[in-house]
């Protein structure tokens, strides 16, 4: 995977720190774009649309905070997919870290650094540079004839796979397991995928992982309603082909 395939926003009011992020980064193949403020920044993101933003805390115009809960929830329905954060401040105060994670923040960095660790820290969020970790697959379905199809065409030494047979034990499984990307049903017991999806969207904590809804229902209102106002990162109608949904998995994951 090529890292040319990303794109990178900067966000920092010090222009030589600006510089130094972007020139390194550019080196590693990334596209960048960068802003000397808040506001400038928020423009240029819904533009760009960026993979991954590193922003400073203290700014002018609009802090690193506000920068980030704009992204993250004012303006989530234009910036889609949300976007991996790194703070990068001066700060290193318990609350400031405490606030960012809160938030939903990906990664703190203080300064000074080793602008090495920088673009380690970014490879490590989007999934590259990282051997022999495997990424971990969610599927929440009521029929496990459709988990196992799944599960079994999922590369063993890429993926690890885990499983829930409705919408209430996929919400603790996700909760336990932490996965990489959820393939969700819409139509389950307890819990529907409706329900489930929204859960995973609004909360800080699991907002970011890609989702791929899948339904026996192929109506244009219900692809609408999965993927702008649940925020789904794909909409598979069943029956499905699992070479096309397996190519969707790694075309997400990268």
């Amino acid at each position: 995977m090529e890292n040319k395939k990303y794109n990178i926003m900067v966000v920092d009011d010090d222009k030589n720190l600006l510089d130094l992020l972007e020139i390194n980064l550019k080196k590693s193949g990334y596209n960048v774009v960068s802003a000397l403020d808040g506001i400038e920044g928020l423009k240029k993101t819904k533009i760009f649309k960026p993979d991954l933003v590193i922003v400073d805390l203290k700014m002018p115009g609009m802090d690193g905070y506000h920068f980030c809960w704009n992204i993250l929830y004012e303006d989530g329905l234009y910036i889609s997919p949300v976007p991996k954060i790194i703070i990068l401040t001066a700060r290193d105060e318990k609350l400031d870290r405490g606030i960012s994670k809160k938030i939903g923040v990906d990664a703190y960095i203080t300064k000074p650094f080793e602008i090495e660790m920088v673009i380690n820290k970014v490879k490590a969020l989007l999934g590259e540079n990282v051997m022999g970790i495997k990424k971990k697959i969610a599927v929440i379905d009521d029929d496990p004839n459709v988990a196992e199809l799944i599960c079994t065409n999922l590369l063993p030494d890429k993926y690890e796979c885990v499983r829930a047979l409705d919408g209430e034990d996929g919400s603790k499984l996700i909760d336990s397991e932490k996965p990489d990307l959820i393939v969700l049903d819409l139509l389950m017991p307890r819990k529907t995928g409706y329900e489930l999806c929204s859960e995973i969207k609004t909360n800080p904590a699991t907002a970011k992982i890609p989702v791929i809804l899948l339904t026996k229902k192929k109506e244009h209102r219900d692809r609408y309603i999965g993927t702008v106002f649940l925020k789904a990162d794909e909409y598979v109608p069943k029956p499905f082909d699992i070479n096309d949904l397996i190519k969707k998995i790694e075309k997400i994951l990268g």
